[in-house]
């Protein structure tokens, strides 16, 4: 049986993210544009090679179309008040004497043209030794569908710099941000604008550290800038793996523990033989899935073990055809209004009696946030109307996996202050957590990086100490305003995520009934979850999947 599923499981221990479940190819490009169109920014840039001009789709690829930002949220932020936000000089700095990639040569030549990053000062005062520190930020300008846009993050590194600033003049540190953004002129978030930006950061702003995309299609792309100018880039937001970039520092808040927060469910509910994945290409993270949706651990304990998996593209019938075909433990990787569909299907087919469980990955916590007339944290309920409690039973049986969100007095602070500074800065109201998580990752991981760079050139190092600094990182281990920060060997955030279950009753409710806890590696149940039948489904019952067990041998005749 396992040999016959290596072509299922390949494309979660490979690169190929082909589809075993009929269809093959590249996810479809994304119909339509959501985002709000922006006023052209000026640039002097030259014309480009055709490769370089095609924007990428959230999943990687490179269209002759641009992709909508496929986040939460929507709208666009006023240009900050410059008055409030002090001017800071430009410098540059001669090109390292090592030899340059083709691209970084070809983009060192137009960057002879004026350059268009916006710097500003969030920290002027140094002691009279001072070291100046230029940080550079690249992330989408104006569009707030991305949760990582400037409008959200910008009041987060004005937060922490406020709360360093009496270590930072103690220790003669003055930090100065520049920004640029990775938006074209509709909004949205492609390769072709964040190559050039984070080149202008580096030649002419003379950037020591960088902060960003945000934007995880285009993360892979961008860090191989960094790892050759050996400068460090601190990223949030959805994890994106692919490479090894020594110099990249990831900070949540949905990153690669994930993978093992799913291993430790699977072996407590005894979930070892087989398990479904239904995804739909639309989704803007699919392949943070399939990077971390991999089953090595499973396969180690049980060779035998099989993951089918299914791309959601004809509707929620064919899929619930390939579900009862292949598995009881299914994860649905998609939008919200995919899950209803499936789950209003499998209600019709009985699938919702107890026999399965549906794991809906949700990594923003999307689906339990109020919208339209769903109320908050119930993600059976419709959004365009009133529900009249019809799915409330069937999502019974569906578990939702979040990223943590802290509910600690600290963060409610830095939450308010984030909605506050935003408000007064950009004219925009913040109303959702989802980027406040993120903007709050972005906060800590620049706490990270300042404390580490502090202690680099108290013991006689400098700023371009990046390997010193990198591993100085590795090794702290600080309390932020999203909880325990520390990074693993390969300079990722151990991150916290949340599993939610329906509670008991007639409210249809969700709440938290586990925390995984990325530092310490486990799990701390914090609630039950009330199984239809009493207690959890079988992964593979018997006589369903497995018949060549001599007992069901009456069955087969």
């Amino acid at each position: 049986m396992g040999a016959a599923n290596g072509g299922d499981l390949g494309m979660f221990l490979g690169e190929n993210h082909g589809n075993s479940g009929g269809s093959t190819g590249s996810p479809p490009e994304p119909p339509g544009r959501g985002g709000t169109r922006q006023a052209e920014r000026s640039s002097a840039f030259s014309p480009v090679p055709g490769w370089l001009s095609r924007p990428c789709v959230p999943g990687g690829r490179r269209e002759a179309g641009r992709a909508t930002p496929p986040y939460g949220g929507g709208g666009t932020a006023r240009a900050p008040d410059r008055r409030a936000l002090a001017s800071a000089a430009a410098s540059s700095s001669p090109a390292r004497s090592m030899a340059a990639p083709p691209l970084l040569l070809l983009l060192a030549a137009l960057l002879a043209a004026p350059s268009t990053a916006q710097p500003l000062a969030t920290n002027a005062s140094a002691a009279p030794s001072g070291v100046e520190v230029r940080l550079g930020v690249l992330l989408p300008e104006r569009n707030l569908r991305y949760p990582w846009a400037w409008p959200r993050v910008a009041p987060a590194l004005s937060l922490a710099l406020e709360a360093l600033q009496p270590e930072l003049r103690h220790a003669g540190l003055a930090v100065r941000t520049a920004f640029a953004s990775t938006e074209d002129k509709d909004g949205a978030c492609v390769f072709r604008v964040a190559a050039f930006k984070i080149a202008q950061l580096k030649y002419s702003q003379d950037a020591d550290v960088l902060l960003g995309p945000g934007c995880h299609h285009i993360s892979h792309q961008v860090a191989p800038f960094a790892q050759h100018w050996q400068v460090p880039l601190l990223r949030a937001g959805v994890y994106k793996r692919g490479g090894n970039f020594s110099t990249v520092v990831y900070a949540g808040p949905a990153g690669p523990d994930l993978k093992a927060f799913q291993a430790q469910l699977r072996r407590h509910f005894h979930w070892t033989s087989r398990v479904v994945v239904v995804f739909s290409p639309w989704s803007p993270y699919w392949e943070y899935y399939f990077s971390l949706l991999r089953f090595e651990e499973d396969l180690a304990l049980t060779p035998n073990f099989t993951a089918r998996v299914h791309r959601y593209e004809k509707g929620g019938d064919e899929a619930v055809r390939f579900i009862q075909a292949n598995g009881r433990v299914v994860y649905i990787c998609g939008s919200l209004e995919m899950l209803q569909e499936i789950m209003r299907l499998a209600q019709a087919q009985n699938m919702t009696n107890g026999d399965y469980v549906f794991m809906y990955m949700d990594l923003l916590g999307e689906s339990l946030r109020a919208e339209g007339h769903r109320e908050a944290a119930k993600p059976w309920q419709s959004k365009e109307s009133p529900d009249t409690g019809g799915l409330r039973e069937a999502f019974q049986t569906v578990l939702v996996v979040t990223s943590h969100e802290p509910q600690t007095p600290e963060y409610r602070h830095f939450q308010s202050q984030l909605i506050l500074h935003a408000q007064r800065d950009f004219g925009v109201a913040l109303n959702d957590s989802v980027g406040t998580l993120v903007a709050g990752c972005f906060h800590d991981v620049l706490l990270l990086y300042l404390r580490a760079l502090n202690e680099t050139l108290h013991e006689g190092g400098t700023k371009r100490n990046t390997s010193r600094i990198l591993e100085k990182m590795r090794g702290l281990k600080i309390q932020g305003v999203t909880g325990t920060v520390s990074l693993n060997s390969n300079n990722n955030r151990e991150t916290d995520f949340d599993l939610w279950a329906m509670r008991e009753g007639e409210s249809g409710e969700y709440q938290v009934v586990a925390h995984y806890m990325g530092p310490d590696k486990r799990i701390n149940w914090t609630g039950p979850i009330h199984w239809k039948k009493g207690a959890p489904p079988l992964d593979s019952p018997p006589c369903v999947f497995d018949m060549d067990d001599p007992s069901c041998g009456k069955i087969r005749g």
